[in-house]
C-alpha cells in the first residue's frame, strides 16, 4: 500500500486491520523506515537472496523496480547477489515521478490501460527529471502531444533506463527478474522485453513486495516479536534546523485589492490568455478603461485548448451575470505563456508574446515605481529587473524545479497527503518553526521531507519548510547576484498562497507587494500589450467571438520533415476553421509565416556557418585527393577537439595517406556505456565511438586533448579533465575494443612545436609510418590548422566591423565549440537566433587577444570565452549568449565571471 510520505500512520492502519498472532516473528526492511521501529532490520539484498531461494529461480540479475530507486542486481548460481548498480538521486525514471506526472495530466494509475491505440513514443530529455518534466508540459501545451503519447514516452524512458543499467552491468543475455510496484505498468514490461528480446524477463506474483516477500521468510530466524502498537515506534527526534516563524514578516507584506469591474454591454473589450504549464488563465480586459471584467484560473492537465475552452466557458457564465442577454465587442486577443504558440494558432491571433514582457505590462500598471518582479509558476520562475517599466534584466529557473509551484504542489500532496494546494498557505502559517531543508535538488528536498515526517516533525512546520525551501531556491538560483531593488512585486499563482510572500519578507527582510489578482498578470499584462501594439501599428483590430471560438477545433491534418537545416524537425499541419497552419521546429521560419513576420534576410548572417565551412571544408583536405599508402581507416569520433582541431587531424592522416572516418551518428548504445556522471559532451563522445565501432573501423582516433597555445603570460591554457581524459575512459567503456585499435596522442602546444609533434611521431611510427614521413606529415598538418585559425580571424574582423553597422542586435555565441557551434548539443539555438532576423557571430573568432581578463584564467577554452566578453562589453549593438550544459565544473565559475564582466 502507498504510504505517501506518512510510513507510520500507514503502518499502523494495516497492522490494526489485521488479526495478527501473538509475539508473532517479525523482520522489518527497506530504506529509512526500517530503522524507526522497535524490530529486528535486515536490508534488502539479503531478502532478495532468501525470497530467490525459496522461489528456486535461476537468474542472471534482478531489477528492483521502486517508487524513488532503481537497482540492478547481479546474481550467481547459488542465487547470491555479486553486485549491484543503482541510480543517483535523480527521481526521473522512477516510480513517484512517473506518478507525479500523471497527476499533471489528470490521470490515475488504473487511467493508463485505457488509453488510445495509436499513441506513440517521442523522444524526451531523460537526463534529468526537471527537463523531462518540462519536456512533457510543453509538448502537450504546443499540440505536440495527447496525455496517452506522455504515458507511453515516460514508460519508454523507465524501461531505457532498466536496459542501460542492465548493459552496465554487462547482462546481455539469460533471464532476469523484474521486481518492484512499477511492474504493474504493462508498457514498461513490454519496452523492456522489445529492446532486449534476447532476455527473458520474468515478473512473479510476488514482483510488488519481493523485498518484504524475503524479509518474512527470514523472520522466524532472524526476527523479533512484534510489539504492541503503542511501543513499536522508536522514539523520535527532529534533525533538522528550523526558520523564525513566518508570521514575524506580516507587516511586511501589502495586498493590492482587486480591481475588477463588471462588464458592460456594447462595449469593446481584450481578451488576454495566459496558457501555463500546471494552469490556464484568460481575462476580459475592457479597452477603454484597461480593467480586468471578467476572468478565470484552471488547471491545463496537459490540454491547453480545452483549458482555455474551460476558461470562456466560466467567463460566459460571468458575463451573462452582468449583461444577460447583451452583446460586447472583442476586437484583440493575444496569447503569452508556455502554450502561447498553439493558442495562438486556436485563436487564430498574431499577438503571440513572451510571458517575461507580459508580466512586467501588467504589473507595473498598478505601481509606476516598480524595480524588481518576482513571479513563481506552477513550471518555471521568473525574475525580472524594471527601469521606468521597461526590463532591463531577467533570469528564468534554469534546470531546477525546487523553486516552483508544481513541486510545492506535489510535495505536499505527496508527501503529506494535504489534497488542494489551497490549503497549503493555511497549514504553512499554523507552523510554529518551519524547518530548514536547504536549497537542494528538489530529489533531495523529497528525501528530506519525507525524513522530516518520520522524525515526527509537525505537518505544519514541514509544510512552511517548503515554503521557505522554495523561496530560498528561488532567490539563490533564480536571482543570485541581481539586483533587488526596493519596490518588489510579488506575482504569479503561487502568490495567493499567503506564507510565500511572508517567506519573501522574512529572508530578504524587505517589503512585498503581492498585486491584485496576482495569478492573472500575464494574461492582464499581454493584453495591455496588444492594446500598446494597437496603438504602434504592429496590430489591427478583428473580430473574436467566444461561442465561435468554443466551436472551434484544431485538425492536425499530416506531419512532414523540414529540411532548412540539420535539424530536420516535424512539421505537423494544422486546421484551424479552414484555415492551414504549419506548427513546429526548433526554431522561427514556421511561427514567422504564421505570424506574417518579414526582415531582411540578406542581412541575417551566420557566421557560426561560415566558422565551420572554414574548419571542415576549406582548411579541411579534399577526401577525393587521397594517395591510400596503407589499407586501413582510423575513425574519428565528432567530439572535443574535432571542432577546434580538425584541419590539424584530418591533414595529418591525408598527407601520411592514411584514410579516415568521421562518425555521423550518436548511438544510444554507446551513451548507454556512461559509467559515471559525465557532462553531455563525454555522452555524445561516447555514442560517437560506438558509431564508428559499429562501422568497423580498424583504429579509433582518441586524442588526449591537453592543453593549447595560452592567450596569458605565466599561464596555462588546459582543457578539462573530462575532455583530456576522453581515450581512458572510453577504453574503459569498451572493453571488447583491443588496446592496441586505439590512438591516443597527448595533444600539447604549451611547449612549443617540436614536442607538440612528438606523440603524433610516435603515433605514426604504430601505424607503420617512417619518423621522416610523420614529421612532414604533422608541418604541413600545423601550417593547415594555423592557416584555419587565421582565417577564423579574419572573419571575426570582419564580423565584427558588420556587427557595428547592423540595424539589428547581433548575438555573440559563447560556450565550446563542442557545445556551442554544433546541432548535436546546442539545440539549435543559434538557428533560432537567425531565423528571427537575427546575425550570430562565434566567439572564438573575435579579435580579442588583447583583452585583459581575471587573473590565472587556466582554462582555454575560458581564456577565449572571459576576453570575448571584455571585448564585447564595449559592443552597443552586439549581446551575449552562453551556451553550456549539465555537469560542466569549469561553467560553475565562468558564467559568474561573464556576469561580472558584462555588469
Amino acid at each position: 500500500e502507498p504510504h505517501e510520505g506518512n510510513f507510520l500512520d500507514t503502518l499502523k492502519k494495516i497492522l490494526s486491520a489485521r488479526s495478527l498472532p501473538q509475539d508473532i516473528k517479525t523482520l522489518v526492511t527497506g530504506t529509512e523506515g526500517r530503522h524507526l521501529l522497535n524490530i529486528n532490520s535486515v536490508i534488502e539484498p539479503l531478502c532478495i537472496e532468501e525470497a530467490l531461494q525459496k522461489l528456486h529461480y535461476s537468474v542472471d540479475a534482478l531489477v528492483s523496480l521502486g517508487g524513488e530507486d532503481l537497482v540492478v542486481y547481479t546474481i550467481d548460481q547459488n542465487n547470491k547477489i555479486i553486485t549491484s548498480f543503482s541510480g543517483n538521486k535523480c527521481a526521473s525514471g522512477t516510480g513517484e515521478f512517473f506518478k507525479q506526472q500523471l497527476a499533471r495530466m489528470n490521470m490515475k494509475l488504473d487511467d493508463i490501460h485505457h488509453i488510445p491505440e495509436d499513441c506513440r513514443i517521442l523522444k524526451l530529455s531523460s537526463r534529468c527529471s526537471v527537463f523531462m518534466k518540462s519536456d512533457c508540459t510543453h509538448r502537450l501545451n504546443k499540440g505536440e502531444a495527447r496525455t496517452g503519447d506522455i504515458v507511453l514516452s515516460l514508460s519508454d524512458v523507465m524501461a531505457i533506463k532498466v536496459i542501460d543499467f542492465l548493459k552496465r552491468a554487462r547482462i546481455e543475455k539469460g533471464k532476469v527478474l523484474l521486481t518492484g510496484g512499477v511492474t504493474q505498468n504493462p508498457y514498461i514490461l513490454r519496452f523492456i522485453r522489445e529492446r532486449m528480446p534476447q532476455i527473458e524477463f520474468v515478473v512473479v506474483e510476488q514482483a510488488p513486495y519481493f523485498e518484504a516477500y524475503g524479509a518474512a521468510l527470514m523472520a522466524p530466524v532472524s526476527g523479533s516479536p512484534l510489539p504492541p502498537l503503542g511501543s513499536l515506534f522508536k522514539n523520535r527526534s527532529i534533525q533538522f534546523k528550523r526558520f523564525k516563524n513566518l508570521q514575524t514578516a506580516r507587516g511586511r507584506v501589502t495586498y493590492l485589492p482587486s480591481q475588477k469591474s463588471r462588464v458592460i454591454a456594447g462595449r469593446e473589450y481584450i481578451l488576454g490568455v495566459d496558457g501555463g504549464s500546471t494552469t490556464t488563465k484568460a481575462s476580459l480586459i475592457d479597452i477603454e478603461t484597461s480593467e480586468v471584467t471578467a476572468s478565470y484560473y484552471g488547471r491545463t492537465h496537459g490540454d491547453p485548448v480545452s483549458a482555455l475552452k474551460n476558461c470562456l466557458i466560466e467567463m460566459k457564465k460571468q458575463i451573462r451575470e452582468d449583461i444577460g442577454d447583451g452583446t460586447i465587442r472583442i476586437t484583440l486577443a493575444a496569447t503569452t505563456g508556455s502554450s502561447r504558440e498553439i493558442l495562438g494558432v486556436f485563436l487564430e491571433t498574431p499577438a503571440v508574446y513572451n510571458e517575461i514582457i507580459a508580466h512586467a505590462v501588467g504589473t507595473s500598471f498598478y505601481r509606476d515605481n516598480i524595480d524588481t518582479l518576482f513571479e513563481i509558476g506552477g513550471q518555471d520562475a521568473k525574475y525580472v529587473s524594471l527601469k521606468n517599466k521597461v526590463p532591463i534584466d531577467y533570469a528564468m529557473n534554469e534546470a531546477c524545479s525546487a523553486g516552483t509551484g508544481s513541486f510545492l504542489e506535489e510535495s505536499a500532496q505527496g508527501d503529506l497527503n494535504i489534497p488542494e494546494a489551497s490549503l497549503i498557505g493555511d497549514i504553512a502559517l499554523a507552523a510554529e518553526a518551519p524547518l530548514k531543508f536547504g536549497e537542494h535538488c528538489s530529489a533531495f528536498i523529497n528525501s528530506d521531507i519525507r525524513n522530516a515526517v518520520q522524525q515526527g516533525a509537525s505537518r505544519e512546520d514541514i509544510t512552511a519548510g517548503i515554503v521557505t525551501s522554495i523561496v530560498s531556491n528561488y532567490l539563490n538560483r533564480v536571482v543570485g547576484n541581481r539586483t533587488i531593488g526596493n519596490n518588489i512585486v510579488l506575482q504569479g499563482g503561487v502568490a495567493k498562497n499567503k506564507a510565500v510572500p511572508l517567506a519573501f519578507a522574512m529572508l530578504l527582510d524587505k517589503d512585498i507587494l503581492v498585486p491584485p489578482d496576482p495569478e492573472l498578470m500575464g494574461c492582464f499584462g499581454v493584453g495591455l500589450l496588444a492594446k500598446q501594439k494597437i496603438a504602434e501599428g504592429f496590430l489591427t483590430k478583428t473580430a473574436y467571438d467566444l461561442d465561435q471560438i468554443l466551436a472551434t477545433h484544431i485538425v492536425y491534418e499530416k506531419e512532414f520533415q523540414c529540411k532548412a537545416c540539420d535539424n530536420f524537425c516535424p512539421i505537423r499541419v494544422l486546421n484551424v476553421n479552414g484555415h492551414k497552419y504549419m506548427f513546429g521546429g526548433r526554431c522561427n521560419k514556421y511561427a514567422n509565416i504564421r505570424k506574417k513576420k518579414v526582415f531582411d534576410e540578406g542581412a541575417v548572417i551566420d557566421y557560426i556557418e561560415k566558422r565551420n565551412d572554414i574548419l571542415f571544408r576549406e582548411c579541411a583536405p579534399d577526401p577525393s585527393t587521397l594517395i591510400r599508402k596503407k589499407d586501413f581507416i582510423v575513425g574519428v569520433p565528432r567530439c572535443f577537439s574535432f571542432y577546434s582541431l580538425w584541419p590539424l587531424y584530418a591533414w595529418f592522416f591525408h598527407t601520411l595517406g592514411v584514410e579516415t572516418f568521421v562518425s555521423k551518428d550518436i548511438s544510444h548504445e554507446g551513451t548507454a556505456r556512461v559509467e559515471s556522471s559525465y557532462c553531455f559532451p563525454a555522452e555524445i563522445a561516447h555514442g560517437a565511438v560506438q558509431d564508428i565501432f559499429e562501422s568497423k573501423m580498424d583504429y579509433i582516433f582518441l586524442p588526449h586533448f591537453r592543453d593549447m597555445e595560452s592567450y596569458e603570460e605565466n599561464v596555462p591554457a588546459n582543457f578539462c579533465p573530462i575532455t583530456q581524459s576522453l581515450p581512458y575512459y572510453i577504453k574503459k567503456a569498451f572493453p571488447e575494443i583491443p588496446e592496441e585499435k586505439y590512438l591516443a596522442p597527448v595533444v600539447s602546444f604549451m611547449y612549443g612545436l617540436e614536442k607538440a609533434s612528438e606523440p603524433f611521431i610516435a603515433m605514426a611510427a604504430t601505424l607503420g609510418f617512417s619518423e621522416s614521413e610523420a614529421k612532414a606529415a604533422f608541418h604541413i598538418a600545423y601550417e593547415k590548422q594555423m592557416e584555419s585559425f587565421a582565417r577564423l580571424t579574419t572573419l571575426g574582423k570582419q564580423a565584427l566591423a558588420e556587427a557595428r553597422l547592423a540595424k539589428r542586435p547581433v548575438i555573440a555565441i559563447l560556450g565550446r565549440p563542442y557545445n556551442s557551434f554544433t546541432a548535436d548539443a546546442n539545440m539549435g539555438i543559434p538557428r533560432k537566433y537567425t531565423s528571427r532576423g537575427y546575425s550570430v557571430i562565434p566567439y572564438d573568432i573575435l579579435p580579442f587577444e588583447d583583452q585583459a581578463i581575471y587573473p590565472n584564467m587556466y582554462w582555454y577554452y575560458g581564456q577565449q570565452d572571459m576576453k570575448a566578453g571584455t571585448l564585447l562589453k564595449r559592443e552597443d549593438n552586439i549581446f551575449v549568449t552562453y551556451i553550456s550544459n549539465f555537469s560542466c565544473a569549469p561553467d560553475s565559475f565562468m558564467l559568474h565571471y561573464l556576469k561580472w564582466i558584462m555588469g
